[in-house]
């Protein structure tokens, strides 16, 4: 298995290109999603099927779009 921020940088890399084949990549087939704004969860997806329709769905809002690295922070929970 890749590293953790080998697959971060991947899925970003998908992201920031519209490809959701690469982000979905290295996901697991049980995902559990969470979109979380001013602390309520507004929507959750259940495993790669829903993500994979609502990354599609959502490449449609954005003209282009791009998400950067600023740091790298690891912690064992």
């Amino acid at each position: 298995m890749k590293n953790r921020e080998e697959i971060i940088k991947n899925y970003l890399e998908g992201y920031n290109s519209f490809d959701v084949s690469k982000m979905i990549k290295y996901l697991s087939d049980k995902i559990v999603f969470e979109n979380i704004q001013n602390g309520e969860t507004t929507m959750t997806l259940n495993g790669i099927d829903e993500f994979k329709t609502q990354a599609e769905i959502a490449k449609n809002y954005f003209s282009e779009r791009q998400q950067k690295i600023k740091s790298f922070r690891h912690w064992k929970e």
